[in-house]
C-alpha cells in the first residue's frame, strides 16, 4: 500500500501491549484498530480486519 499512499499518509503498527498508554489515549477496545490521525486527533476508525482493497478504500475514502 505505501505506492498508493505515497505522500498522503504514513503508516505505523502500535502494539498495545507494549503501548498501553496510547492504547488508552486513543480508546482503542479491539484489535486490529486503524485510526486516521492528523495533528495528533483522530479523525475516523475504523476496528476490525479488513482485506487490502477495503482498507485502502477507506482511507482514500476518508482523506478526500
Amino acid at each position: 500500500m505505501a505506492g498508493e499512499l505515497a505522500g498522503r499518509g504514513a503508516v505505523v503498527q502500535v502494539n498495545t501491549e507494549e503501548n498501553p498508554v496510547l492504547a488508552t489515549r486513543f480508546g482503542i477496545r479491539g484489535i486490529p484498530a486503524v485510526l486516521l490521525l492528523e495533528k495528533g486527533k483522530v479523525i475516523t476508525r475504523q476496528e476490525g480486519a479488513l482485506d487490502r482493497t477495503s482498507l485502502l478504500n477507506w482511507f482514500l475514502n476518508a482523506v478526500k
